[in-house]
C-alpha cells in the first residue's frame, strides 16, 4: 500500500459521522486523469528520448564495444562462447526472477563466420612453410608450364607478351630472336603464375579439405598462367600483378597504361579461376571423388612393394587410391565434426556463465537502485546479503533442471549449425557467399516457422508475427553484410585485426539503425498494436488499483461506522437515562459527549463555561 492511501485511510478512520461522506468524496479513490491523457502519455513514452536510447544509442554503443573487444584475446574468447556485449546486456536487462527466461545461444551469421575461422589451424596434410625447395618440388608443374608457353608460339618461334600485348618474345634462351640485341635475355618468354604460388599456398594452407597435391592442381590451371618476358617475370616473382605495378611506381620505373590494364584484368580473372578451382576440389574431396596426396600415395606404393616384394598392378593401385580417397574424406569430416563439437561446447559454457550472471546482475542493479537493505526489507547488510544470495542460489537450483534440458538441445543445434558453418568456411569466393545465403535462408525459414507455429504463436497477433519475421530477415542479411564489409576493408589494405574490428562495429551499427527504421516504418502496425496493448495494460492496472482501493476503503468505512454506531448508542443511552431520571447533569454530560462525538465545537464543556460563553457573546448562532 502506498503512503498516500495509508494516510487517507487513517484520516477516514478518525472522521466523525458528519465527515465520512465528505472524506470519501475528497479522497478520490481512483486516478482522475482522463483517458486521453493516458493515451497521450503512452505515445510520448514510445517517442521519448528513453525509447530512442534503448532502440538506437544503446545497441550502437554495444556494437562499438563488441568491435573493440575483437582486438583483444579476452573479447575473442567471449565471442567464441556466444557472449557479445550486446547479448549479455540485453539478457541481463530483461531478467526477472518471475519472468520466463530463454537459455539458448543466438549468434548472427557474421559471428558464426568469425568463430568458424578461429579453428583455422595447422593442416597436417600440407607444408606450412613456403620456400624455394617447396616451390620447385611441391607446387610448380614444369610440364604444364612448358606446354602453356609452347602452345603460344607463333610462326618464327616468337610469342606475344600477354601483359604488354607486344609480340616481342622468343621461346628459348639458346635461340634468341635475331631482331633484338638481347644479350641478357630480357625478352625470353617465361610462363608466370598470375596469382603467385606463395599466395595460393598461404591462402589455402590452413584449409583442412586440401593438401599439397590439391594446391599444385589449383595453382597450375591454365587461367593462372601468362606468358611474359623474363624482364617482368624475374622482378615480379612472388608479387601479384597489382603489387608489381605498385612496386615499379615506388621505385621510379614506369609501367605503361595498357600493361597496367592488362595485368589488373588478368589478375582479377585469375583470382576468380583459382577460387573456382579450389571450390571444385574441396567439393570433390568432401564427396570422396578428389585426388589423393602424391606423397601419401607413393608411400603406400612403397609399403606395398616391401610387404609383397613386387609393384602393385593397375587394379591394386586403384584399390589403394580408392582407400586413400575414402580416408581423406573421412579425415575432413572428422576435423569438421571435432571443430563443431568444440564450438558447441564453447556456446554451452557461455550459456552457463550467463545463467549465473543474470541473477547476480539483477541483485547488483537492485542494490544500486533501491539500496542494499531497503530493496529486500532487511534491517542489516548481513541479512540483506543472505537474502540476495539466497535468491540467486534458489533461482539457480530451481531452474537448473530446465536449463540443463534447454542446454542439451542448444548444444545439438549449436553443433549442427557450427558443422555446417565449418564446411561452408572451407569454400572461397562467391560460391562461399551463396552457400552462406542458403544457410541463412534455412535459418530464417526455421525461425519464421517457430514464430508462426511455435508454442508462443497463439499469443502473438498477425502484425507481431510479420514484424518479427521482417526483423529476422533484415538482421540476417545485415549480419552477412559484415563478411562483405570485412572483405572490402581487406581489399583496400586494412588487414586483421582492424578489418574485423571495424566490420563488427559497422555491421552492428547498421543492424541497430535498420531495426530503428523498421520500428519507425511500422510496416505491420505492430508498434500501434504495442501502444494499444500498453494502454490496455495501464487501464487494467488502474482497474486493479481502484478495486484494491475500494476494498481497503470499504473495510475502513464499515469498521468506522460500526464503532461510531456503538459509541452513539452508548451516548444515547446516557441521555435517555438522564431524561428518565430528570437529572440535568447527566443530560448535559451526554449532550457534551454527543457534540464531541460529532466533532462540533461548542466553545464550552460544562455549565460554568456555558454561562461565561453566554455572557461574553453579543449573539449566539446555533
Amino acid at each position: 500500500m502506498d503512503e498516500d492511501r495509508r494516510k487517507k485511510l487513517e484520516e477516514l478512520s478518525q472522521a466523525s459521522p458528519l465527515e465520512v461522506t465528505k472524506k470519501l468524496q475528497e479522497f478520490e479513490i481512483y486516478d482522475k486523469k482522463s483517458s486521453q491523457q493516458i493515451i497521450d502519455e503512452v505515445y510520448a513514452e514510445f517517442e521519448s528520448g528513453e525509447h530512442l536510447t534503448d532502440s538506437v544509442l544503446k545497441p550502437v554503443f554495444m556494437s562499438i564495444v563488441d568491435g573493440l573487444l575483437e582486438a583483444t584475446a579476452l573479447g575473442k574468447a567471449a565471442r567464441k562462447k556466444g557472449l557479445t556485449a550486446s547479448r549479455v546486456l540485453d539478457e541481463c536487462e530483461q531478467f526477472t526472477y518471475s519472468g520466463q527466461q530463454k537459455n539458448e545461444t543466438n549468434v548472427n551469421g557474421y559471428t558464426e563466420y568469425k568463430n568458424a575461422r578461429e579453428f583455422d589451424s595447422v593442416n597436417s596434410n600440407m607444408e606450412q612453410k613456403y620456400n624455394g625447395e617447396a616451390r620447385s618440388k611441391l607446387y610448380e608443374d614444369k610440364s604444364i608450364m612448358d606446354k602453356y608457353k609452347e602452345d603460344r608460339v607463333i610462326g618464327d618461334k616468337t610469342l606475344v607478351d600477354e601483359y604488354t600485348g607486344k609480340r616481342n618474345l622468343y621461346l628459348k634462351q639458346n635461340n634468341p630472336n635475331q631482331h633484338y640485341n638481347d644479350e641478357t635475355h630480357r625478352k625470353q618468354a617465361q610462363p608466370d603464375h598470375i596469382v603467385p604460388l606463395k599466395q595460393v599456398h598461404d591462402k589455402f594452407k590452413s584449409n583442412y579439405a586440401l593438401d599439397d597435391t590439391d594446391i599444385k592442381r589449383i595453382a597450375n590451371i591454365e587461367e593462372n598462367f601468362a606468358v611474359t618476358s623474363a624482364e617482368i617475370n624475374q622482378v615480379k616473382k612472388e608479387m601479384s600483378n597489382s603489387q608489381y605495378i605498385k612496386w615499379m611506381e615506388e621505385n621510379g620505373r614506369t609501367v605503361d597504361e595498357q600493361t597496367k590494364a592488362n595485368m589488373l584484368r588478368m589478375q582479377k580473372e585469375a583470382e576468380k579461376a583459382v577460387d573456382n578451382k579450389a571450390n571444385e576440389r574441396i567439393k570433390n574431396n568432401l564427396m570422396g571423388s578428389g585426388e589423393v596426396n602424391e606423397a601419401t600415395f607413393n608411400a603406400h606404393i612403397e609399403k606395398f612393394k616391401e610387404e609383397n616384394g613386387r609393384t602393385p598392378d593397375p587394379q591394386e593401385k586403384r584399390a589403394i587410391e580408392a582407400k586413400l580417397k575414402k580416408e581423406k574424406t573421412k579425415e575432413i569430416y572428422g576435423t569438421a565434426m571435432g571443430n563443431a563439437a568444440d564450438q558447441a561446447k564453447e556456446y554451452a559454457v557461455g550459456n552457463v556463465i550467463l545463467f549465473i550472471v543474470k541473477p547476480l546482475y539483477f541483485e547488483l542493479k537492485d542494490i544500486i537502485k533501491n539500496g542494499m537493505t531497503e530493496g529486500v526489507g532487511a534491517d542489516s547488510t548481513i541479512k540483506a546479503l543472505k537474502i540476495r544470495f539466497g535468491r540467486v542460489k534458489n533461482y539457480v537450483i530451481e531452474n537448473a533442471k530446465g536449463f540443463l534440458g534447454d542446454n542439451i538441445l542448444d548444444f545439438i543445434k549449436g553443433f549442427i549449425s557450427s558443422l555446417i558453418e565449418g564446411i561452408i568456411s572451407l569454400f572461397v569466393g562467391v560460391f562461399k557467399q551463396v552457400l552462406k545465403l542458403i544457410k541463412e535462408g534455412i535459418k530464417i525459414f526455421v525461425q519464421s516457422a517457430k514464430i508462426l507455429f511455435g508454442k508462443d504463436a497463439k499469443e502473438m497477433s498477425a502484425a507481431q508475427k510479420g514484424d518479427a519475421i521482417i526483423k529476422i530477415i533484415g538482421g540476417s542479411v545485415i549480419a552477412i553484410a559484415g563478411i562483405g564489409i570485412e572483405a572490402l576493408l581487406n581489399k583496400i589494405g586494412i588487414g586483421e585485426p582492424w578489418s574485423v574490428v571495424l566490420s563488427t562495429i559497422l555491421s552492428g551499427i547498421a543492424s541497430a539503425l535498420f531495426m530503428y527504421l523498421l520500428d519507425k516504418a511500422d510496416l505491420f502496425s505492430a508498434k500501434s498494436e504495442k501502444r494499444r496493448n500498453r494502454i490496455i495494460e495501464i487501464f487494467d492496472e488502474r482497474i486493479k488499483e481502484i478495486k484494491e482501493a475500494a476494498d481497503d476503503f470499504d473495510v475502513v468505512v464499515i469498521d468506522t461506522l460500526r464503532r461510531q454506531r456503538e459509541e452513539f448508542e452508548n451516548i444515547k443511552g446516557d441521555i435517555t437515562l438522564g431524561l428518565d431520571s430528570n437529572n440535568i447533569n447527566t443530560i448535559n454530560q451526554g449532550l457534551y459527549r454527543m457534540a464531541k462525538f460529532y466533532k462540533v465545537d461548542l466553545q464550552y464543556s460544562n455549565t460554568r463555561e456555558f454561562v461565561e460563553y453566554f455572557d461574553s457573546e453579543e449573539s449566539i448562532e446555533l
